[in-house]
């Protein structure tokens, strides 16, 4: 079976059955989805900016940006189309495509100010390094000014097999190697147990 398929196997299953949007998309709570939105909201200027969501989900970055009254251009992708499905039914003034991010290109190098993406590293898929590795790269290629994610900390008390854990000293490491020439590399901690964000601004 194809990372992809695994994918799409872990999250589909979940819509149509009336779940609330956070356990659809997997994660422990609305408060826990909506802090990583808010680590995203409030370190990052992000009014009337170019946002590309990678691995948009339902669309609830819209949701969470629009009750906090900021303007942006929205551009939302995600490999699962029944995914893009629901997040066009909901947010039909906004942009959705389903499509590979990392094997597609649609979009051109800098095509958008901001590049942010959550909970896409989460699945232990049997090889996250590389893959977080090879990602990180092409969001970086696509990023005018910034690049933000999260990921699963390896001092999480409460670790599944089912996920993957990352140390955040050597996931900023494997981005000092990119050479990116960037002005700024943020490591945020301790909002979530089990969670952190880096935001990387050229």
């Amino acid at each position: 079976m194809s990372k992809i398929e695994m994918i799409k196997q872990y999250y589909e299953p979940n819509l149509g059955k009336g779940l609330p949007d956070f356990k659809v998309l997997g994660w422990e709570s609305r408060e826990a989805q909506y802090m990583r939105f808010e680590m995203f909201g409030k370190n990052i200027e992000i009014e009337n900016k170019k946002l590309l969501d990678v691995g948009c989900g339902l669309g609830n970055l819209i949701e969470y940006l629009s009750e906090k009254g900021v303007s942006f251009d929205y551009t939302g992708v995600d490999i699962s189309q029944k995914m893009i499905d629901y997040a066009k039914k909901r947010n039909p003034t906004f942009r959705f495509l389903c499509l590979d991010i990392f094997n597609d290109n649609t979009f051109s190098p800098h095509d958008f100010d901001i590049v942010y993406t959550s909970g896409i590293f989460n699945l232990n898929l049997g090889n996250n390094n590389e893959f977080v590795e090879i990602a990180l790269k092409r969001l970086f290629y696509l990023a005018r000014s910034v690049v933000a994610f999260n990921l699963l900390h390896h001092k999480s008390p409460d670790k599944d097999d089912r996920y993957f854990y990352f140390s955040p000293e050597e996931i900023v490491e494997t981005i000092k190697h990119f050479k990116c020439d960037l002005s700024d590399i943020q490591v945020i901690e301790g909002y979530l147990k089990n969670d952190f964000m880096i935001i990387c601004k050229k």
